[in-house]
């Protein structure tokens, strides 16, 4: 039976001071543009309660996703009026608009859509133990929502394969080294990619049926992810793809998904879950591997004797 952790609730933040933005004389009607894009395209001629709106987004743009009009003009000590008209100038057609695509935004891990602020009241320590709170409310939710049959696969895939290459970027390139570390400890040909210095593609040149990428992408994914995974998959290549919930359907193709809950309690993301499953992966494959594994870990003991690598 899965633990009830405490929701982390935080007090709204008090309305920050001005923002000082760029010079425009009309608002950003593109649909592909940015909030703040579009602020800061017709901050300079807004009327004085609409700009007061507008540095409030400006400071707090996840504000939009989560606040109605009403909320907002408060924040802003204007009418709501004021707030639809500036949302109307911005080029959204209506406040659900705007906060459908801040919502979106949110969920895609941007932090100045996630960022709050702690209450004056409450101490560093205090903070500390809602942000702990948020670790684990994320591992409960990534224990809950882990497949079996993913598991299952994922490691008897790591352990057969006669290649292993794992993927990552940004955030997740550090999620990939430890995995590789790892896994590189118990069994051969672990391979991380992209290297430094090359491309992806030198990376991940000669791979086919019979190896596998483990592509560690959490959220906030570079296009050359997918369109990697994709492409070695149309090879044969098997895929186990560690990623956020959002990843499934922003990743498709992989064989096998480990979905790794990540929202924190500010701001960024936590990977606790992320480190924890491939920790778990790893010695899951170790022990699927039994004396093969073994042996290597012995040998690695006894060059780091040899080197003096250990004090």
């Amino acid at each position: 039976m899965l633990l009830a952790w405490p929701t982390v609730e935080m007090s709204p933040a008090p309305t920050p001071p001005r923002v000082r933005a760029s010079k425009s004389a009309k608002a950003a009607k593109a649909p592909s543009a940015s909030l703040e894009s579009r602020i800061h395209t017709c901050y300079e001629g807004l009327p004085g309660s609409e700009a007061r709106v507008a540095d409030v987004l400006l400071n707090h743009p996840g504000r939009l996703a989560t606040h109605s009009a009403t909320e907002l003009a408060a924040d802003a000590g204007v009418s709501k009026a004021a707030v639809t008209r500036f949302i109307q100038r911005l080029g959204y057609d209506s406040h659900a608009a705007a906060r459908s695509e801040a919502r979106l935004t949110q969920q895609w891990g941007a932090p100045l859509y996630l960022q709050t602020e702690a209450r004056p009241s409450v101490g560093r320590r205090a903070a500390y133990a809602e942000h702990m709170t948020a670790d684990q409310q994320s591992l409960a939710h990534t224990l809950h929502g882990l497949d079996e049959v993913a598991l299952e696969g994922s490691v008897l895939a790591l352990a057969d394969a006669r290649r292993v290459v794992v993927l990552g970027f940004r955030n997740s390139a550090w999620l990939a080294l430890y995995a590789r570390i790892q896994l590189g400890l118990l069994r051969p040909a672990v391979d991380l990619a992209p290297l430094p210095s090359q491309t992806l593609s030198e990376s991940l040149v000669g791979l086919g049926r019979g190896d596998v990428i483990l592509a560690v992408g959490m959220r906030r994914r570079v296009p050359s992810f997918a369109a990697a995974v994709q492409a070695a998959r149309a090879d044969g290549v098997r895929i186990v793809l560690l990623t956020d919930p959002t990843g499934a359907a922003d990743v498709p193709g992989a064989d096998w998904t480990l979905s790794c809950h990540c929202r924190g309690a500010a701001m960024f993301d936590t990977y606790v879950a992320a480190v924890s499953v491939i920790n778990f992966l790893a010695a899951q494959v170790g022990a699927q591997l039994g004396a093969a594994a073994l042996q290597r870990l012995q040998g690695v003991e006894r060059w780091h004797g040899r080197l003096g690598d250990m004090v």
